[in-house]
């Protein structure tokens, strides 16, 4: 009779079962790690950024001036109360809006949007106001204070 020996397993039935342990952890140690990112993110810091848009005397009251910041317009309006700063970008589908002086208006052409000079939707399709700036006054100068976009953990 043959002595049945118990089945050996070899080097290369190691290596498999060693690499499919080996590819399980290091798969559940990402999940872990993005799950652990997910739930406990890091306090970013606000960053601000200010930029000089005017003089106080360059713009007549009643009057609004058209600048770029960053390939955006954004329009400078001088009120009776003081300055405030709107962006250029329509609120509906984002088409650019222009300063109308002779009606004292905002308006979007494509799709007939109207904002008043406060930047207050008056007609047309676009659901809330012109996003406005944080204004401030230095010196005789206007200047307005953009946040920084926050970037995520994947970007």
């Amino acid at each position: 009779m043959e002595k049945e020996q118990p089945e050996q397993s070899n080097r290369r039935d190691f290596l498999l079962r060693f690499g499919a342990f080996g590819a399980l952890i290091l798969a559940f140690g990402g999940f872990a790690r993005h799950l652990l990112v997910y739930f406990t993110p890091k306090k970013q810091v606000v960053k601000t950024h200010k930029y000089l848009v005017a003089k106080v005397d360059e713009i007549p009251l009643g009057k609004a001036k058209e600048i770029t910041i960053h390939g955006k317009p954004v329009f400078v309006v001088h009120l009776e109360n003081g300055f405030k700063v709107f962006s250029g970008v329509c609120t509906h589908l984002g088409c650019i809006v222009k300063w109308e002086e002779n009606n004292d208006r905002f308006y979007c052409p494509c799709h007939k949007g109207i904002f008043d000079r406060t930047g207050q939707v008056v007609g047309g399709p676009p659901p809330r106001a012109l996003d406005e700036f944080k204004v401030a006054i230095d010196k005789n100068l206007v200047f307005i204070e953009v946040t920084d976009k926050m970037k995520g953990p994947w970007t």
